[in-house]
């Protein structure tokens, strides 16, 4: 389905790496949206609205069947309109609105460092699962070692002692939504990149819509709020979205989530550049930790023994 090559694993790479990298700037947008009085439910809506009118207004020139035509691998062309539109639509709702709704609903129940932790290792797993199942892809030594290294590195960086079944249930929902929307893009032969990205955020402003409305209250949006709004629909949500989709072109999707488990690394670094704040001893040790399993399942090291093949 995808072709195995030293460049087609780099660009994986480095498109993976590139989302996890913008991913990690969320944080900053969404404290700076916060103190200007925005709910979760009022950014989550806003930013991807606002990302799908910045991007359909840079596509305005490209003709309508020529944008669908990039929808779709080679192998699945042929498909009708409608039922790729279809295939976008779940994958929007996997990969946005539920994402979205259960991530919120689990920060009610503790520490957001916490979320982050079992989010991003549920969809890791699931993202492992899912490819088993329906992509049939082999399960290597290499995929098992890495992805426990990567998550236990995460674990140790984020961490914290207060925890609440709820927090975990919820966050675990998200991630697995997550990791299954990856699964499904290969799965229905959708085409990662610009054209993928614009349909996406439609659909899943549509989504949206619904908790933004339900909880709807008038809003007061300042100077602040229009720029980190920008921010955040250019960044982790146009641009991010964009690498990830394209990093599913060239690698599964389970190595796709484990390299996007390096986001707590990039997170980092942008403290430490903006806010000026060091590194724990702590932070070095997970660091290290998804550093190797990143390594381990994206097989820059040794070949590695197969455990198991779906066939």
């Amino acid at each position: 389905m995808k072709p195995h090559n030293n460049l087609s694993n780099s660009l994986g790479v480095s498109f993976a790496l590139a989302a996890a990298a913008l991913n990690a700037t969320i944080g900053i947008f969404s404290v700076l949206l916060m103190n200007t009085g925005l709910k979760s439910n009022d950014i989550a809506f806003l930013k991807t609205i606002i990302a799908f009118v910045l991007l359909s207004a840079l596509l305005s020139k490209t003709p309508k069947r020529m944008q669908y035509q990039h929808l779709i691998t080679t192998e699945f062309v042929g498909s009708s309109n409608k039922r790729v539109m279809w295939t976008v639509a779940i994958c929007a709702f996997l990969g946005i609105f539920t994402l979205f709704v259960f991530e919120t609903k689990a920060y009610e129940y503790g520490n957001p460092a916490n979320v982050v932790v079992v989010l991003m290792a549920a969809a890791t797993i699931s993202a492992t699962l899912f490819s088993a199942l329906l992509l049939k892809e082999k399960l290597l030594l290499s995929t098992i070692l890495g992805i426990l290294l990567a998550v236990t590195g995460i674990f140790v960086i984020s961490w914290t002692s207060s925890v609440n079944l709820n927090l975990i249930f919820f966050a675990s929902l998200a991630g697995s939504g997550y990791g299954l929307f990856s699964v499904l893009m290969q799965r229905f032969g959708l085409q990662g990149g610009i054209y993928l990205t614009k349909y996406l955020l439609l659909f899943g402003s549509v989504f949206l819509f619904i908790p933004f409305i339900v909880t709807f209250e008038p809003i007061n949006i300042g100077y602040p709020s229009v720029l980190g709004l920008l921010g955040l629909a250019t960044f982790p949500t146009i641009l991010g979205f964009y690498c990830t989709t394209s990093a599913l072109k060239y690698l599964p999707a389970s190595k796709v989530q484990v390299l996007e488990l390096s986001e707590p690394l990039f997170a980092m670094f942008f403290v430490w550049l903006i806010l000026h704040e060091a590194a724990t001893m702590r932070f070095w040790v997970g660091a290290c930790l998804v550093i190797l399993g990143v390594i381990t399942i994206t097989n820059l090291s040794k070949k590695p023994t197969l455990v198991n093949s779906n066939k």
